[in-house]
């Protein structure tokens, strides 16, 4: 159960980035670039962020 929430804290970052860059794909009118950057943003920086998580709790002999 400790694992659970990952891969909801996956999904709901990449949906706020995602709707984050369709916003500034509006404002701006870009086409889409912005969404598509924000999305990979949203994507490695979570990716980034759960894998330290785990090795952290590796470390600590959990």
């Amino acid at each position: 159960m400790r694992y659970a929430g990952l891969g909801i804290q996956l999904a709901v970052i990449l949906v706020v980035f995602v709707l984050a860059g369709q916003w500034a794909d509006r404002k701006l009118g870009t086409g889409g670039i912005i969404t598509i950057v924000a999305a990979f943003v949203g994507f490695g920086g979570t990716m980034y962020s759960l894998i330290r998580a785990l090795n952290r709790k590796d470390d600590a002999g959990e």
